[in-house]
């Protein structure tokens, strides 16, 4: 199960990179990623901190928390709209065509180890869980 939840939220992260490559207007983007940057986190919430498996009780007690760090979020929305580093935009704006496309290539390699490393560990933690079962 926990292999499947973390490959949805590797699909969202993938979702949330093509929106960059789209070239969405940031509006638009902030709000997609904002929407998905939450169901990533229900979800992180739900499998990987074992909420889902939790009394009722205890879930509501937590909701008005989430509720308040939203309405937090919401009220830096229009910062964030405008903030980007003005040293990366303003090289990556005075590139050409071929200078972005390896500046973009640049950026998937450093994506690499944290993602092969990530995966390395959900699959020793798998063969883990299928030998400790096998074995009982």
């Amino acid at each position: 199960m926990m292999i499947r939840v973390w490959l949805f939220l590797l699909a969202l992260t993938g979702v949330e990179v093509l929106l960059a490559y789209l070239h969405t207007p940031p509006i638009v983007m902030l709000a997609a990623l904002m929407g998905l940057s939450l169901l990533k986190a229900a979800y992180i919430i739900a499998y990987f901190m074992h909420m889902k498996f939790e009394r009722r009780s205890l879930r509501f007690s937590l909701f008005p928390i989430l509720v308040l760090c939203i309405l937090a979020l919401l009220m830096l929305l229009p910062d964030a709209a405008r903030a980007q580093c003005v040293m990366c935009k303003r090289t990556a704006e005075a590139q050409n065509a071929e200078q972005a496309r390896r500046m973009n290539r640049g950026i998937l390699v450093l994506a690499i180890p944290p993602v092969l490393i990530v995966g390395a560990i959900l699959a020793r933690a798998k063969h883990q869980s299928i030998k400790s079962s096998l074995a009982s």
